[in-house]
């Protein structure tokens, strides 16, 4: 069931990218067009058709830029094994367990978009698979 979830949250972005990047090009077709069919290009029109949609496919194009720019982050953190020692909430007791290890990292988590969870989520994970274990047992 996760995997279609996750399948679909891809399709759905990358149809999102792609409705972004035609919309994108279309502004600056307009431009380009205007750039060779404006009599005088030097003008308050030619100046204004050229500026409003140039910052319009800007803004288009914020979208998947910022989504990759969140994979190549999610990607570096990843490679370069950045796991925080989970605390227990503001106490300076370990996440898991006790006894000599003083700090534990939980497994790190991902989100349906493959980043990394932040620490205060994979700490409350643990302690709820903790507290599932020891129910179990019982």
């Amino acid at each position: 069931m996760e995997q279609t979830t996750e399948l679909q949250m891809k399709r759905e972005e990358s149809l999102l990218n792609l409705i972004c990047f035609i919309a994108a090009a279309g502004f600056i077709a307009f431009i380009v067009y205007n750039f060779f069919g404006a009599g005088s290009f030097i003008s308050t029109d030619g100046l204004f058709f050229t500026v409003v949609p140039l910052v319009l496919a800007l803004s288009f194009l914020t979208v998947p830029a910022m989504d990759i720019i969140s994979r190549r982050r999610g990607t570096r953190v990843i490679e370069a094994g950045n796991v925080q020692p989970q605390l227990g909430a503001g106490r300076g007791t370990p996440a898991l367990g006790s006894g000599a290890a003083q700090f534990v990292s939980a497994p790190a988590l991902k989100d349906a978009k493959g980043r990394a969870m932040p620490p205060d989520v994979n700490r409350m994970v643990a302690e709820m698979n903790k507290q599932k274990t020891e129910g179990s047992k019982q």
